[in-house]
């Protein structure tokens, strides 16, 4: 289940609305366990973050982490792949990456533990 939180929402979504809706986040998620790379976990036991591909005319990349126990998959990250502040490098040894994740990723658990959230 897509699980959209109200911080990726503000920050990561809106920004690029131009480019991509929450169907184009659906059919990325849908190819998770044929075109996901897994990424390390970063601490997080209860799931593991996957990195995408978003088939569109602006190429781009996404983020996401697979909540296992809930069934949830947060998208936590989404970028365009010319993005200037990240480059195309939106990996983990990317330490500008590497921290947006992290910020992200912990903005999103908060959300969904204040339930500021909505479930597609």
């Amino acid at each position: 289940m897509l699980v959209i939180t109200h911080s990726f929402q503000q920050k990561e979504l809106q920004p690029l609305a131009k480019y991509y809706r929450i169907d184009d986040i659906q059919r990325a998620i849908a190819k998770i366990d044929t075109s996901g790379v897994r990424l390390p976990n970063l601490g997080y036991r209860n799931g593991y973050l996957v990195k995408l591909r978003l088939p569109h005319a602006v190429a781009g990349r996404l983020i996401a982490y697979v909540f296992i126990q809930k069934n949830y998959v947060i998208p936590i990250v989404l970028r365009l792949k010319t993005d200037k502040v990240i480059g195309e490098n939106l990996a983990l040894n990317n330490k500008k990456a590497k921290a947006l994740i992290i910020k992200n990723l912990e903005s999103a658990m908060t959300d969904i533990r204040n339930n500021r959230y909505i479930k597609y």
